[in-house]
């Protein structure tokens, strides 16, 4: 999860400490801002190059805390992958994520730096995603002949092999002035086409006149895949799946901080008994009631549907173990998807059955 400035030929932009908080400070100021769910990102382009900052609340102060930044590339290459393993490691960042991704009947496996994963309501092993992708290569090497079309993942990195698509000489600028230039080629794999940057240094000066469309390109590669694409790119999305996922995740895992974006200011929550009502009163019940039911052994999640008369086919969250479920959760939501009312209940006379699927 490293800061790719050198593929960019951008390294001084944060050589010092202050010329990094400077470039952050610029980028959330005149960057783009996509929120998710347990903090921001701010994507600030400067020309094919971007900078993403990963920032989220101070829970003592209120104010916003700068976590760390990221690089990409302004590219237009998407891959439509299945999350095969998270490997993100234990000293990443908060709001870091990286994953093991590939397709459905295929052998490749990539492994993937994931850029505003917060975006996403949850992550989980087979989960389906849209990812902007770029290649920083660690080693890299043009050839005639033909590919094999290799995708391979080693432990951070990842072994490519495709054809060239498309060349071209990347420009960065920092407002109007210009900065540098480097390659920017588009490469077919079989996981998709993906944009790799770096300095023309980096290849042997026999190979510099194969940088061009046709050539084979091998290359060990750290992957960035950006998740705020497609209809993630203006951030989180509200509605009734991905609310009932993002609930799902606290339940398993916790993070009550997660869900503040999902609940109204004057939204309501009510345990068996116990009713709160406003955000922070509700998270803060939600908050207890998730630690009694791990304390309990209840940290099984599955989506379920009301089979009563009347309520007959009323979506539910469905709270238990492996022997069965003992409490379900029903949700209210307003007209932009956010969560009005919950109410956690193990009601007899409220019969269930779960869904079909995970």
């Amino acid at each position: 999860m490293a800061m790719r400035l050198d593929s960019f030929g951008l390294t001084e932009l944060a050589a010092k400490p202050e010329d990094a908080f400077r470039l952050a400070g610029l980028a959330m100021a005149e960057g783009r801002r996509i929120p998710g769910y347990g903090g921001d990102y701010y994507y600030y382009r400067m020309g094919d190059a971007a900078a993403v900052i990963r920032t989220r609340l101070d829970p003592e102060t209120g104010e916003e805390e700068l976590l760390g930044m990221d690089t990409h590339a302004g590219t237009d290459c998407q891959w439509t992958c299945q999350v095969v393993k998270d490997i993100t490691p234990e000293d990443a960042g908060p709001l870091s994520r990286r994953v093991l991704v590939g397709l459905a009947g295929r052998d490749d496996l990539a492994a993937v730096d994931l850029l505003c994963a917060d975006v996403l309501p949850d992550l989980r092993e087979g989960d389906e995603l849209r990812l902007g992708m770029a290649g920083f290569p660690l080693r890299i090497s043009y050839d005639e002949g033909e590919s094999g079309g290799v995708v391979e993942a080693q432990q951070n990195a990842t072994l490519l092999q495709g054809v060239v698509k498309d060349a071209k000489v990347g420009e960065s600028y920092l407002g109007l002035e210009p900065l540098t230039r480097f390659v920017s080629v588009t490469v077919s794999t079989p996981l998709g086409d993906v944009e790799l940057c770096h300095p023309m240094e980096l290849v042997a000066e026999g190979q510099r006149d194969l940088v061009k469309p046709g050539s084979v390109v091998s290359a060990l590669c750290e992957l960035s895949g950006n998740c705020a694409a497609g209809e993630y790119a203006g951030g989180i999305v509200f509605d009734e799946d991905r609310d009932w996922a993002a609930l799902s995740a606290f339940f398993r895992e916790g993070g009550g901080a997660r869900l503040r974006p999902l609940l109204r200011s004057d939204c309501a929550c009510t345990f068996l008994e116990n009713r709160q009502e406003g955000q922070e009163n509700a998270l803060a019940l939600l908050m207890m009631v998730r630690e009694d039911l791990a304390a309990a052994g209840l940290n099984r999640c599955a989506m379920g549907r009301l089979t009563g008369e009347g309520i007959r086919g009323r979506r539910c969250l469905l709270l238990g173990n492996g022997e069965g479920f003992a409490f379900l959760c029903l949700a209210e939501l307003d007209s932009l998807g956010r969560v009005r009312e919950l109410t956690i209940t193990n009601d007899p006379a409220l019969e269930f059955e779960p869904e079909a699927g995970r």
